[in-house]
C-alpha cells in the first residue's frame, strides 16, 4: 500500500515539475532566432497558452506601428529619419497616397508593420470648385459664387469677371432671348428688359473659359485648372448657368506625379506605384 502511494506522489511531483517548466519565463535572443532562419517552437499541454510580455519592458524589442502625417515635408521628415535598407516606397493616385513600408521585403522577409503615411488631403479650393463643378445654378447664385471664390480666378483678370458677376446679378429678372459665340471666344447673350412698361433689349457678353490658379493638395502648389461655361436658357426666359471642370482627373494624375517627384528627391528613394501586399 505504501509502494502506491509513493509511486502516486511521485507522479504528482512529475507534473507540477513539468507545470513550472512550461510556466518558467523564457526568452530567446534576436541572435539565435536569426541562425539559419530556425523557427522557434514549444510544445504545450492542451489548454495552456503563451503569453508575450513585450509590454512590460522597458522598450519595444523592434519599432513597429503607422504614423499619419498630412504635409509632405512632414512626410519626408519621418521617412529620412526612420529609413533603412529595408525601406520601401508606395503611392497612388486614386486616392492620392504615400505610404512608406521601413521594414519591408528585402534580401530577408520583413514585417512590414512599421509604416509612415502621407494621404495627400484634398485642399478646400479643390473640393469646392469639384463639388459645385457640373451643378446648374440661378444667376444669382452663379453671381454669388463667382464673387465668393474670385481669389482662386486667374484669367480673366479679377475686374472683368466681378463685372460679369455683378451684371448677372442686376439682370436676374430679365427674360433671355438667345445666345452667341464670339470670336474671341466668349459667349453673348441677349436680353429683353422692361423698363417702365417699354421693352428694351440689351446683350451680357461672359468668358466661356476661365481659369483657376489653386492648389490641388492642402498647402501645395497652385495648379492651372480651366473652367468651362455652361447655360440653358428655359421657356419663358429664365437662365441657368454653371461650369464644368476640364478634366479634373488628369490635373489630380499630375499633381500626384509632381508629389512622387519631390518626395523621390528629398528622400533620395525610388516610388513604387501600388501598394504592398
Amino acid at each position: 500500500m505504501s509502494n502506491d502511494k509513493t509511486i502516486l506522489t511521485g507522479d504528482v511531483q512529475a507534473a507540477i515539475d513539468a507545470g513550472s517548466a512550461i510556466a518558467a519565463l523564457q526568452s530567446i535572443s534576436p541572435e539565435k532566432l536569426a541562425i539559419d532562419g530556425a523557427l522557434p517552437v514549444a510544445v504545450l499541454p492542451a489548454g495552456y497558452k503563451v503569453e508575450a510580455l513585450e509590454k512590460h519592458l522597458p522598450v519595444p524589442l523592434r519599432k513597429r506601428g503607422r504614423t499619419t502625417l498630412n504635409d509632405m515635408v512632414s512626410f519626408i521628415a519621418v521617412v529620412n529619419d526612420q529609413k533603412k535598407d529595408e525601406t520601401r516606397l508606395y503611392s497612388t493616385v486614386n486616392p492620392p497616397t504615400f505610404l512608406a513600408v521601413f521594414n519591408d521585403n528585402a534580401t530577408i522577409a520583413g514585417w512590414r508593420d512599421h509604416q509612415a503615411v502621407y494621404n495627400a488631403p484634398l485642399s478646400p479650393e479643390w473640393q469646392t470648385w469639384l463639388g459645385q463643378s457640373g451643378k446648374a445654378q440661378t444667376q444669382s447664385d452663379f453671381a454669388q459664387f463667382i464673387e465668393t471664390n474670385l481669389p482662386d480666378i486667374a484669367e480673366p483678370n479679377g475686374a472683368d469677371v466681378l463685372e460679369v458677376s455683378r451684371t448677372l446679378e442686376a439682370k436676374k429678372k430679365v427674360n433671355f432671348a438667345s445666345s452667341v459665340r464670339l470670336s474671341d471666344g466668349a459667349t453673348q447673350f441677349t436680353y429683353e428688359e422692361d423698363i417702365q412698361g417699354t421693352a428694351q433689349k440689351g446683350a451680357l457678353k461672359v468668358p466661356e473659359i476661365f481659369v483657376l490658379a489653386i492648389p490641388v493638395f492642402e498647402n501645395g502648389d497652385l495648379w492651372r485648372v480651366e473652367a468651362r461655361l455652361r447655360y440653358r436658357i428655359a421657356d419663358g426666359g429664365k437662365l441657368s448657368i454653371w461650369y464644368e471642370l476640364v478634366r479634373p482627373a488628369k490635373v489630380i494624375e499630375a499633381a500626384v506625379k509632381d508629389l512622387r517627384e519631390k518626395i523621390a528627391a528629398g528622400t533620395g528613394l525610388s516610388i513604387l506605384v501600388g501598394q504592398p501586399s
